[in-house]
């Protein structure tokens, strides 16, 4: 017999041909071998799925301990401990989780009990910049509604502490609002939906969209937060040259515009309403009240950002478009306004998704004091713009109806737009420049209008009579002078906000360059009239008046040393850094306002001091190191 037939497979008992199957032997099939063996197969291969998922599984949560334990990472919550840890601090590395570390903004300063004193309530007012109260947050509507409380309520203690940060929307608010609702809080006022279309986690122009799947972004940002994650993201920027930081020029922000009917905008709505949902939860979970707040922007003042046409224009209909707008921009020009909107309605009939022509319509109506019509034209403007930074009615109208839901549970709406609207009745009742430095961010008076149209509802909130019926609220003026709100100060806020719309994404806006121009100028002659009028001497008084109401106001001090400092009154300056950077030791810019002045004084050495200060509250603190560096070459 051949090897070849030796290794033949000999066949089954119940195969082979002609051959009885004895008494007694049982056929494979159910139940017998053949499945006995088959369900220890199955058995073996969940078992080997099983530790293929579970064994990675737990030896990732034995590295996340380990290096817990170890100390590697950093925090992601909100606060922070601060010393001995019965104070809190902010986190400057909360955002690290949402957005590039080199890049992420970083909270307002403040130190906080952690346990609430016994009598004290605590207020915490959250959102993006304009709540915040850039671009100068001593001066911002939580600092004035602070004011306000204690001067309506000298036997009563409050904490009005501003949690809002630059650069930031509702993804981030929550995580914010969530952290707070730990510490014992009375009251949140909620500001915010101004950065929902451009901004962390808004939608883009090209590859995937989280903003559409909320459930996985959240995910991404959890494990974003866990230590294995940053030590690998940590490991990579220390050993891999870190990629280039897309400048945010007119080429990104004309990339990143999106039509009001974009299928890709409705992720935006519903990820602003879930957001909003879980703060109110948060909130009211713990026994706090919650105030929602509408948002206004400037509608007379401020062209959109950009237009697009509507999809599906045919060429035609484009010509035809372009004609009639530049008929109607010619007659505008040359102040034929009911001809020009003639013009323009024609165009509007082709294509109404334009929102320049919106604008330019409004425009008309104003001039021909036809306010109605003109405030539903700016407001069409402000829904159509492409680059979407103004909260729009879509957003408010979910505000709205957020609170509507929450009713009887702690929740109250305070309708901020519709209170801009009737203060801004000598302007046709269409808010513009008298409330707004640009498009969202608060001039003084804006700030003091939000403040006391909160105010009532605060009260109510927090089981306090009405304002004003024992004595009536300070004024615009009086907020001023408690806060320290100099003419100097006004003019350093204008001319910091005139810089910012000198770069993008105000390029392209309608008349851009002629606005500019007339702000640069108004800066220069509100100069000349400081000088003129004695400015100086007169901001030193109101100072010196602020600081002797509230000598413990470590942002008084700051803005007053600031104030000295820029007249070069040095040592006056690091009298009053000094005491700030007592107050508040964990603000690296303070450190820093401290350190130059003690140089331009000779004292050398305890700049450095201060330098190295600076950096151990923040050892990412550019201008510190770029200082340390240029004493060295010095000494």
């Amino acid at each position: 017999m051949s090897k070849k037939r030796r290794h033949q497979q000999r066949p089954k008992l119940s195969e082979s041909p002609g051959v009885a199957r004895p008494e007694g032997v049982v056929a494979p099939g159910p139940g017998g071998l053949d499945v006995r063996l088959s369900k220890n197969r199955w058995w073996w291969r969940v078992n080997r799925l099983v530790l293929a998922v579970v064994g990675p599984l737990v030896l990732l949560v034995a590295a996340e301990g380990m290096l817990r334990l170890l100390g590697c990472g950093w925090p992601t919550t909100f606060f922070v401990p601060y010393g001995d840890g019965q104070t809190l601090m902010p986190n400057r590395r909360f955002t690290w989780r949402f957005m590039r570390p080199g890049s992420s903004p970083q909270p307002y300063p403040l130190l906080m009990p952690a346990r609430k004193p016994a009598g004290t309530l605590r207020v915490f007012v959250v959102g993006e910049s304009a709540a915040q109260g850039t671009p100068a947050p001593a001066f911002g509507f939580a600092r004035i509604l602070e004011v306000l409380l204690q001067q309506q309520y000298p036997d009563r203690r409050f904490e009005v502490l501003n949690v809002a940060m630059r650069g930031i929307n509702s993804h981030l608010v929550r995580s914010i609002a969530q952290d707070c609702a730990r510490y014992e809080p009375d009251l949140f006022v909620v500001y915010m939906g101004n950065n929902e279309a451009i901004g962390v986690y808004a939608p883009e122009p090209e590859g995937f969209n989280l903003s559409a799947h909320l459930g996985l972004l959240r995910a991404a940002v959890w494990v974003r937060g866990t230590r294995v994650v940053q030590g690998i993201e940590s490991l990579g920027r220390a050993l891999l040259k870190p990629g280039a930081r897309r400048e945010q020029d007119m080429a990104y922000f004309r990339q990143h515009r999106l039509r009001a009917d974009d299928p890709r905008r409705e992720g935006i709505y519903r990820n602003f309403q879930a957001n909003l949902r879980d703060i109110c939860r948060a909130a009211t979970a713990v026994g706090a009240k919650v105030l929602l707040c509408t948002v206004p922007v400037n509608l007379a003042d401020f062209p959109p950002l950009a237009s697009l046409h509507r999809a599906g224009l045919t060429q035609a209909q484009l010509q035809d478009w372009e004609a009639a707008f530049a008929r109607g921009t010619n007659a505008e020009a040359e102040g034929r306004l009911a001809e020009a909107l003639a013009h323009y309605r024609a165009a509007l009939a082709l294509d109404d998704h334009y929102a320049e022509l919106h604008f330019r319509m409004g425009r008309c109506h104003r001039a021909l004091d036809q306010f109605e019509r003109a405030y539903i034209a700016f407001v069409q403007a402000r829904d159509w713009d492409a680059l979407q930074f103004r909260t729009d009615s879509r957003l408010n109208a979910i505000i709205r109806s957020v609170a509507a839901s929450h009713a009887g549970r702690g929740v109250e709406l305070v309708d901020v737009e519709a209170a801009f609207v009737r203060a801004a009745q000598p302007e046709g009742g269409i808010p513009g420049q008298r409330f707004f430095y640009e498009h969202v961010h608060l001039t003084f008076d804006g700030d003091y209008l939000l403040a006391t149209t909160v105010l009532p509802a605060v009260a109510r909130a927090l089981g306090l009579p009405a304002p004003g019926q024992t004595q009536p609220l300070l004024t615009r003026a009086e907020c001023a002078e408690a806060l320290g709100f100099s003419h100097w100060d006004e003019l350093g806020v204008h001319a910091a906000m005139v810089r910012s719309t000198a770069r993008p994404p105000f390029l392209d806006q309608l008349d851009h360059a002629q606005r500019q121009s007339r702000a640069e100028a108004q800066i220069q002659h509100w100069r000349k009239q400081f000088d003129q009028l004695n400015g100086f001497d007169r901001s030193v008084a109101l100072y010196q008046a602020a600081v002797a109401r509230r000598p413990n106001d470590w942002q008084i001090r700051f803005n007053y040393g600031n104030l000295l400092s820029d007249f070069g009154d040095r040592a006056g300056a690091v009298a009053q850094y000094s005491r700030a950077v007592e107050l508040m030791p964990v603000f690296p810019p303070l450190r820093m306002a401290l350190a130059q002045a003690l140089w331009d004084t000779g004292q050398r050495q305890q700049a450095i001091h201060q330098l190295h200060e600076a950096l151990r509250w923040d050892p990412d603190y550019v201008p510190a190191k770029q200082a340390l560096a240029q004493t060295a070459g010095l000494r």
